[in-house]
């Protein structure tokens, strides 16, 4: 039974909002076969239904395939079927089919590149513009972009990329694809310490689970919804290990109604001057690395570069209010078989439907120190490594947490969902990046400086979001402002940066 909160706000919601809801859809992004890393409306629609009862789904791994959506929908009861958020995404998968062949342009811009970056769209630097054109069939799907991006000069170019295409094909309830796109991994809103828009998207290869079916045998049907996503990507040749290759797997399930729980491993393995043979891969792969046997650099016996880690999401209402609980914690190499040298992220969130719309508020913190969560603190160990010298990065961005290693943050922040499709949102960061400062990355001559604070640095963060519907598209303006300049080793960032950014999609 829908709890006492529930029958007060969502009834209301679905009077006065689903009207609306069927009207603002039309202005989302690019159609694909998947809900977009970044489509805040799409996260928070579906994570209302979850912590309601009402999606027996997964939302902890971006991009989410439509039909998992569907899917997840499907045994909902009639109340949850008639909420705004049911409403809208009923709205995006009718869309998603209808819309087989369309064309998107973008345009951005920023004062500066954005030193940090959370869940949601935003440019990748001063200039961002790109066109795309997409085809979605029965069984395949397909995206080819182009942009252009300048940062700052922090690359020593400005450059057409190919960010954001991909093509991909169904074969049973697997999915198999080529192409650079935006993943996150865990339950974080703010960050996460696995995988993250933070840096541009890795191109690759994948596979993975099309639709989360729960196993069908006796002995296996505890797990629940189940989703397995594995890659293999291609990371820059302007590095200390040039043409290094990232290879990543997550397995995630819901053995509960409330509770979601990840699995994660990450590798850098390969490049010149590695070896990169099936023994090599073998070894990688069991975590049979990091010096176990004084391996010196180049020897066979260190193949890999490591991260490893567990993360949890638990949704129930609190005094009638749909609540949620979430952690991750992701371990630095190897030790006994296991991921050592712990990073943790926790937070929690709540939902509302107050007046005009729904809302969240979140309050999430994280530490990158390696082993401060569990044991003693190691620095400049987090996201780096002794033969892999460039780090856990890629063209100078972390791949998973924005606040790089050695960071300590507690963002507390709400988001406001109106009817009409206007989204709101706002944040206040207390972060200590860079503890006992240093660098230990290695940076190649025509390679990205990293973007991580030179030294120690205290600083408060706010930051404000607002994107609306404009002239058929969708528009996105976004407001960051430290208490005091951020002195990276890419140069003193300012203190305030004013990003913006349309984008509009169109049938052909």
């Amino acid at each position: 039974m829908l709890s006492g909160f529930k029958r007060a706000f969502w009834p209301r919601a679905v009077k006065g909002g689903a009207l609306g809801v069927l009207l603002s859809v039309s202005a989302t992004a690019a159609a694909a076969p998947w809900a977009e890393t970044g489509d805040l409306r799409a996260r928070h629609h579906l994570e209302a239904l979850s912590a309601l009862g009402c999606f027996d789904g997964l939302t902890t791994t971006w991009p989410v395939n439509w039909s998992a959506v569907a899917e997840g929908l499907r045994g909902a009861s009639d109340t949850c079927r008639t909420s705004e958020h049911a409403a809208y995404l009923r709205a995006a998968l009718d869309r998603a089919k209808t819309e087989t062949r369309t064309a998107t342009v973008t345009l951005g811009g920023a004062n500066e590149e954005p030193l940090f970056r959370h869940f949601g769209a935003q440019p990748a630097g001063q200039v961002g513009s790109s066109a795309a054109v997409s085809f979605t069939g029965r069984r395949y799907a397909a995206r080819i972009q182009a942009g252009y991006t300048d940062t700052d000069d922090r690359e020593d170019t400005s450059e057409l990329r190919a960010d954001g295409s991909f093509v991909a094909g169904r074969f049973g309830n697997w999915q198999l694809g080529a192409g650079a796109i935006d993943r996150w991994w865990g339950p974080g809103h703010h960050s996460s310490l696995a995988l993250s828009n933070n840096a541009r998207p890795v191109p690759g290869l994948w596979f993975g689970r099309q639709t989360q079916y729960a196993p069908r045998s006796p002995w296996l049907n505890w797990i629940g919804p189940w989703d397995f996503q594995a890659f293999v990507g291609q990371l820059e040749q302007d590095r200390a290990v040039p043409d290094a290759k990232l290879v990543g797997g997550r397995l995630t399930f819901r053995p509960a109604s409330f509770l979601q729980i990840g699995l994660t491993r990450l590798f850098q393995w390969g490049g010149e001057g590695r070896p990169d043979g099936l023994d090599s891969f073998g070894d990688a792969l069991i975590g049979k690395d990091n010096g176990q046997q004084n391996a010196a650099p180049g020897d066979d016996n260190d193949p890999s570069n490591q991260v490893a880690g567990f993360d949890f999401r638990a949704g129930f209402p609190v005094f009638g209010v749909p609540t949620g609980f979430y952690g991750q914690m992701m371990g630095e190499d190897e030790a006994g078989g296991l991921p050592s040298k712990f990073s943790a992220l926790v937070g929690f969130d709540a939902l509302t439907g107050i007046g005009s719309g729904s809302q969240r508020f979140f309050l999430e913190g994280t530490d990158t120190v390696s082993g401060r969560a569990l044991s003693d603190a190691e620095f400049n160990t987090a996201y780096e490594h002794g033969t892999y010298r460039s780090g856990f990065r890629y063209y100078g961005r972390n791949l998973a947490s924005t606040f790089e290693s050695d960071a300590r943050a507690l963002t507390l922040g709400g988001q406001q969902f109106f009817r009409n499709g206007m989204v709101f949102t706002a944040s206040v960061t207390s972060a200590t990046l860079n503890a006992e400062g240093g660098k230990r990355a290695q940076v190649e001559p025509d390679g990205a400086e990293i973007l991580q604070a030179n030294a120690e640095q205290d600083i408060v963060l706010a930051e404000l979001r607002l994107e609306h519907g404009l002239l058929g598209g969708r528009l996105t303006w976004a407001l960051a402002a430290t208490d005091e300049a951020v002195d990276t080793f890419a140069g003193e960032r300012e203190q305030v940066t004013a990003m913006a950014q349309w984008r509009r999609t169109f049938d052909w």
